[in-house]
């Protein structure tokens, strides 16, 4: 019996078996696209989510919640509708009272009859971890009101901990009647000087010179509380020129209007009494990221004037020195009073 052989394949055999490898080259031809698109896209889409990630960390750094003085983020701002208000009396004689006074030659200081809340600077200096002379103190007896010297040390710890020890120097603070009458350095008349309040404090480098307008103190001071009392630009308006290195303490809220709108103590306090009032109430957010609201109400004729506070929220009353007091309400400190 002969050998099977292998029938010849005729053309279009060999031509349907040509193109069934075609197809098949090309199918694999597309799965290897294909498969190199995928890796190609999940690298690409990796690296855009990883920046993205990498923007959104920048962001972060560079814009920090802001949070207010128990640490809680104040990104929404609470509704002043939230608010509900309740009257009560103040006695007129306390418009000479508080941290927005406005003391100057035309408005004399009402010394109280005990001198309470005054602390010696000296003895209370901030301390960074072993050291004491965080700033220099020029008289050792010099005080300051406690609520002022508290945001004081702050700033200067704050200070020392960006430029180190030993370089500002407080040349000035309270003074007493006697203290001012008895001074060769002021023309300011024993009674009308802003340092009655202990709120006042003046400060020079360690080695005489004066602070530059640049100085990081002048550029942060309201963040701790602090405006320029007598900002060189303001002198018409103040009656004092050359004394703008004595910052007085107002509070952060207070501090951060007067910085950003370019004003002096007196334009504020006038700004505030005939522009806003209990049913106009001035919006600020402060550098503490907190949010306030404030308003002026004229003191009345007889002994006492009945103002409106809200019942659920913290607030402080300050007279003007003047005629009538200031409300400052804390938006974001619940209160059950």
């Amino acid at each position: 019996m002969g050998n099977r052989s292998t029938p010849p394949r005729s053309f279009n055999t060999l031509k349907h078996s040509n193109r069934d490898q075609r197809i098949k080259r090309r199918r694999r031809e597309r799965i290897v696209l294909l498969s190199i698109f995928t890796v190609v896209f999940a690298i690409l889409l990796t690296l855009a989510i990883f920046l993205v990630a990498s923007l959104v960390d920048v962001i972060k750094a560079n814009n920090p919640p802001k949070e207010n003085e128990s640490g809680a983020d104040t990104g929404n701002v609470p509704s002043p509708e939230d608010v509900t208000y309740q009257s009560i009396t103040q006695a007129n004689t306390a418009v000479h009272t508080g941290e927005l006074l406005i003391v100057n030659t035309s408005h004399e200081y009402v010394f109280p009859t005990t001198a309470a809340g005054l602390k010696n600077i000296y003895d209370n200096r901030v301390k960074y971890q072993d050291v004491s002379n965080t700033y220099i103190v020029g008289n050792p007896t010099w005080k300051l009101q406690g609520v002022a010297l508290d945001a004081f040390n702050a700033m200067m710890l704050k200070h020392y901990e960006l430029f180190g020890e030993g370089s500002i120097k407080v040349s000035s603070a309270y003074r007493s009647y006697e203290d001012q009458a008895s001074s060769t350095t002021s023309s300011t008349p024993a009674g009308y000087s802003d340092h009655h309040t202990g709120l006042c404090i003046a400060l020079r480098p360690n080695d005489g010179t004066y602070l530059e307008s640049d100085h990081w103190i002048y550029q942060n001071c309201h963040k701790y509380g602090f405006v320029v009392r007598y900002p060189d630009s303001k002198s018409a308006v103040t009656g004092v020129d050359g004394y703008d290195y004595c910052l007085r303490y107002v509070g952060v809220a207070h501090a951060t209007y007067i910085a950003e709108n370019n004003l002096c103590m007196e334009e504020y306090a006038e700004l505030l009494k005939s522009t806003y009032n209990t049913s106009n109430r001035l919006a600020i957010t402060g550098a503490d990221g907190a949010h306030y609201e404030v308003y002026y109400v004229p003191a009345g004729s007889g002994e006492v004037t009945t103002l409106q506070v809200p019942k659920n929220r913290t607030y402080t009353i300050s007279g003007d020195n003047i005629g009538g007091f200031i409300v400052t309400v804390n938006l974001d400190q619940t209160s059950n009073a």
